[in-house]
């Protein structure tokens, strides 16, 4: 049954990465990352629970909510979000939501005269499942259902999924798949893809002391031809103060541009808050994300 339930797993990996992205992309905004913690450390995701199922039988639970002011130098929007991941025995479970708001826009009719105003919208909602196969091998499917409000009489929705394998030997992490593979967003007689890739991510926690750092490192190779990635570092003491930076990059064709951060967390009694902050980038510098979580 292991054996079976993991190589239906590499067959959608595979057939997904195979697949040939003939359109252009459309809902970007289900790359952006959510999460204060990982925002911090360049975007790198491929390891992290809140965003990979297959990782949460190895790593615990943990839930957050976050607020997020993203891009305020490019389209700005205001971002509410959940993300969670929690650990039951061998499997994990995980639910992602998200909504956010743009910026408010003057509407104009036929004859070009005022007819109000409107703003865009998007929410993202998603549930997954993770199976620990053995105590060093892990698998995880994300679904997610995602819907844009560009106007009163425009909108766009597609379902998407992710698949992960995820392999852990004493400190070290590496995990593999594919993420955002799903439906076409048409628009009249054209038709846009999700920014689907297929995604490397590797991670390395060590600890002397009180002492505690983790560093991590993503890939993403976008069916549309573009490349994303990042790498990232986190110090902790005592498992209470933490400070993290990292980098993200992204081609032209990435949903995402590239841009450095930085960031700050504490945690007491497993109840975490975390600030990140995004530089160095014309369209997405400036984000601010704060989190409050409970790890358990």
């Amino acid at each position: 049954m292991k054996k079976y339930i993991l190589v239906c797993l590499m067959a959608v990996l595979f057939s997904a990465a195979a697949q040939a992205q003939e359109f252009s992309t459309a809902l970007p905004f289900v790359r952006i990352d959510r999460s204060a913690v990982t925002s911090a450390m360049g975007g790198v995701q491929g390891i992290n629970s809140l965003y990979n199922p297959a990782a949460i039988p190895f790593t615990g639970s943990d839930v957050a909510i976050s607020y997020q002011n993203w891009a305020p130098k490019g389209a700005k929007s205001t971002n509410l979000n959940l993300l969670g991941g929690v650990k039951i025995g061998r499997f994990g479970i995980s639910a992602t939501g998200a909504y956010q708001i743009g910026t408010e826009y003057e509407n104009y009719d036929g004859a070009g005269n005022p007819a109000g105003t409107f703003k865009p919208s998007d929410f993202l909602v998603g549930l997954g499942v993770g199976f620990a196969i053995t105590d060093y091998l892990s698998v995880g499917v994300n679904a997610k259902f995602a819907g844009s409000k560009l106007a009163a009489d425009a909108s766009y929705n597609a379902f998407a999924a992710d698949a992960f394998v995820m392999y852990r030997i004493k400190g070290f992490k590496v995990s593999a798949g594919v993420a955002s593979v799903g439906t076409q967003v048409k628009s009249g007689e054209n038709a846009y893809s999700l920014p689907a890739s297929a995604k490397l991510g590797l991670g390395y926690d060590m600890a002397f002391g009180k002492n505690g750092i983790n560093l991590a490192a993503d890939f993403d190779y976008f069916f549309n031809g573009g490349i994303g990635g990042g790498i990232g570092a986190q110090y902790g003491w005592n498992d209470m103060v933490f400070v993290r930076a990292g980098y993200h990059l992204g081609t032209a064709k990435a949903p995402i541009p590239s841009y450095a951060s930085v960031g700050i967390g504490g945690k007491f009694f497993g109840v975490h808050l975390d600030v990140s902050f995004l530089l160095a980038s014309q369209t997405v510098g400036n984000t601010l994300c704060i989190g409050l979580g409970y790890a358990f």
